[in-house]
């Protein structure tokens, strides 16, 4: 009989497949209010408290069903007729669990899964409204064949065909420059000239956007000169614009501090979520509890009363069905089954080939210097990371967070905005695993600086600097501080050292 490996709270557990896929016995509960106290650390101000949605409430939200969906193409690669045969077909239902009888069904469900989109607007048009002009001079990319994976075309009903967005997908799919698209990877995708132009056009007004800011950036404890929302449209659609590819600016982040898009591919050995490490990772259940807050539990998270997707002055919960996300797209959750699918697909996540060839001496020199220079501490050998937290400038971490969580208590004093005064702040951040840099394009938290070179580079500790990564559109130099290792490093030793890393 086949059997099922699952490692779920840390325990090693042997499941036949035909029991699993009776009775889904394996398959974690999503919101178990326990395990997301356990998995939650806690806010860097402790007098806050925090008081997640109800079991009742998450169990009356209406459920994903997920359709087959189709690729969206640019227009001067779509054939004539494609939009309108895509009405013309019958909606079909792609997930169906009780169809799942083997891991590799399952990952293939979780797939679908990882591609649905959240987020719809009407297809009225007979063919693609993208086309190649619209990304000269923008971050977005297509493949070579013309697709554009942030959006897939959804039929849900016969000849009322949509245009999907907001997917799982959407920030963790990456195109090379060869054309190749490597799922699970820092992002590359989205194509923000499209939403600045709607913004300073007027088409989405202003106020709803000031308002929307405000939910999603605001923490109660942040000080008054922390900005969350924009003064006005213009500034708001240059911010939009400004963020190169594999940086976004994400819910319960700040206002002009977005993050660094993370890679999902290895992700299994990764024992804390997010770059603050937010939620803790002992296997699929917390992996899918951290999928459904972010696809919206968290703006129905209450901080000292404070309900970033509330009503009434954002106090009370809305009912289930009047529950709007404020990027647009109706609430709904993920049936656990979907949720366990998604976590064995990317848990499957495999990284591509890698391309870079050096020579064996150079790469020798690299990894010993990688070793010499203390890299190891943090960056350990074979995950190159020690899966610890460090706390950040103005952060002392209590004595109780020693016994709980993974802390290597030295800060490398990078701008600790992010971990203080947003949602997502923990008064930490996570040290990053280094495997696959060389196909990521967005360092530090923020995704201020753009390569390996710029890292061990001194010059972007000045205030003259201009980082190639992210930096504030009303900024034109900008010191990024922090993390000063392996800048005295001669000119050699810093290229057999980038040259290694790029072998991980």
């Amino acid at each position: 009989m086949k059997k099922i490996i699952l490692l779920l709270a840390g325990t090693l557990m042997i499941l036949p497949v035909t029991s699993f896929i009776k009775n889904f016995n394996g398959i974690p509960k999503t919101w178990n209010l326990e395990a997301i106290k356990a998995f939650h650390l806690p806010p860097p101000d402790a007098s806050v408290k925090v008081v997640y949605a109800p079991e009742e409430y998450y169990n009356s939200l209406p459920d994903h069903i997920i359709y087959k969906t189709f690729p969206v193409y640019l227009r001067e690669f779509e054939k004539p007729g494609y939009v309108d045969s895509l009405r013309n077909l019958e909606p079909e239902v792609v997930f169906d669990p009780t169809k799942l009888k083997t891991p590799e069904d399952w990952i293939k469900a979780g797939e679908l899964v990882f591609n649905w989109p959240v987020a719809y607007s009407p297809m009225n048009d007979s063919v693609s409204k993208l086309s190649k002009s619209l990304f000269e001079g923008s971050n977005g990319r297509t493949t070579l064949d013309g697709i554009y994976p942030f959006n897939r075309y959804v039929l849900s009903e016969k000849g009322k065909l949509m245009v999907g967005s907001v997917s799982c997908a959407s920030c963790h799919t990456r195109i090379m420059d060869n054309g190749e698209v490597i799922a699970g990877a820092q992002g590359n995708l989205f194509n923000n000239t499209n939403f600045a132009n709607a913004i300073r056009s007027g088409k989405i007004p202003f106020p709803i956007l000031q308002q929307g800011s405000h939910q999603l950036n605001y923490a109660p404890w942040s000080p008054s000169n922390v900005k969350t929302m924009p003064s006005n449209a213009n500034e708001f659609a240059d911010y939009i614009q400004s963020a190169p590819g594999g940086v976004i600016d994400r819910q319960g982040g700040g206002y002009e501090y977005p993050f660094a898009v993370p890679s999902l591919i290895g992700i299994k050995d990764i024992k804390y979520f997010d770059r603050t490490g937010l939620m803790r990772h002992n296997g699929p259940g917390d992996l899918m509890r951290y999928a459904a807050f972010n696809q919206g539990m968290d703006m129905l998270t209450s901080y000292n009363g404070y309900i970033p997707g509330g009503k009434n002055k954002n106090s009370e919960l809305p009912a289930p069905k009047e529950w709007n996300h404020p990027f647009g797209y109706v609430g709904k959750k993920y049936t656990d089954a979907q949720l366990y699918a998604l976590t064995q697909y990317i848990y499957s996540l495999k990284p591509p080939k890698n391309p870079n060839k050096f020579p064996a001496e150079l790469i020798t020199r690299g990894r010993a210097v990688f070793a010499k220079a203390g890299c190891v501490s943090c960056h350990t050998p074979p995950l190159y990371t020690n899966n610890k937290l460090t706390p950040v400038n103005g952060f002392e971490p209590p004595k109780e967070h020693f016994e709980k969580y993974d802390i290597f208590n030295v800060s490398v004093e990078t701008d600790s905005v992010s971990a203080l005064y947003t949602r997502r702040g923990t008064g930490y951040y996570k040290v990053p695993s280094l495997r696959g840099v060389w196909y990521q394009s967005a360092f530090f938290h923020n995704g201020s600086l753009s390569t390996l070179e710029e890292v061990l580079d001194p010059k972007r500790l000045q205030p003259d600097f201009i980082p190639t990564g992210f930096k504030p559109p009303h900024v034109k130099t900008m010191a990024v501080k922090g993390h000063p290792f392996g800048m005295e490093l001669s000119d050699g030793d810093k290229r057999a050292l980038i040259a290694f890393m790029k072998t991980l």
